[in-house]
């Protein structure tokens, strides 16, 4: 993948690369820090946060350091598509929190990664539940697999022909060959699972919801405490998965 600062990059490709790189950042950025992670020039990314802060993109804090600003949340809300499928899954992942106790998320498809479109905490709280917007390995998160297992994004194909993977734990199924034998098994099973593959102590099962035409839309995951037996719960989250898919309007 060619760096922000390669000649005849444009400009919308370089405002994006410090985006995404605010984005991925659990704290604020400095300029330097933002420059270094997306590959651009101090004095390009000095201009152009400088716009990006004008348009709300971006907020300076008082320290001087950059994060996402509320512009681009306003800009990601009215996004129609995923508007109707958060208003369509709400109540039903509710529900399921409610019973299970356990933090149920929706995800969809990102740029070679599953991004968080609604989140509902249940009483049992687990550690390293993405943000909504924020974004998840597709190889160690069941809803991850689940949209390797449907999704025919390029970008997200491409998670399975990668020579390597992150490894975030020792479960971390980071070998391609593993990895496409256990997403052809979540499509068999119409679950997938990820067993302290992300996080120690921490496990989940997610299901595929699909529109009325039958087309894949999103991943419906349930994270709990390892020691749960997540197992039993795989029918009412593929319930769940299958109640939204009934509640999406025509247009999702």
């Amino acid at each position: 993948m060619p760096i922000a600062n390669e000649p005849g990059r444009s400009s919308t490709s370089r405002v994006f690369a410090i985006l995404h790189a605010c984005r991925r950042s659990p704290t604020p950025l400095t300029l330097t820090e933002l420059a270094r992670r997306s590959g651009i020039p101090a004095a390009t990314a000095f201009r152009l946060t400088r716009e990006l802060i004008a348009e709300g993109a971006l907020e300076r804090n008082d320290d001087g350091s950059l994060q996402i600003g509320i512009g681009l949340w306003e800009l990601g809300c009215a996004a129609p598509r995923q508007r109707g499928l958060r208003y369509a899954a709400r109540p039903v992942m509710q529900s399921l929190a409610g019973h299970t106790r356990a933090v149920v998320q929706l995800a969809v498809a990102g740029h070679h990664e599953a991004v968080c479109v609604e989140k509902i905490i249940g009483s049992r709280a687990v550690v390293n539940v993405a943000e909504v917007a924020g974004g998840l390995p597709l190889h160690a998160t069941g809803v991850g697999k689940v949209i390797l297992a449907y999704c025919e994004d390029p970008g997200v194909r491409a998670v399975l022909e990668a020579a390597s993977l992150r490894r975030y734990t020792a479960r971390t199924i980071a070998g391609p060959g593993r990895l496409a034998a256990e997403v052809a098994g979540v499509r068999a099973a119409q679950v997938g699972y990820s067993r302290g593959e992300l996080t120690v102590g921490t496990t989940s099962v997610a299901a595929p919801v699909f529109d009325c035409e039958g087309r894949f839309v999103a991943a419906l995951g349930l994270l709990a405490p390892e020691a749960e037996q997540v197992d039993r719960l795989a029918p009412e989250v593929h319930r769940a998965a299958e109640a939204i898919s009934r509640r999406l309007p025509a247009n999702a």
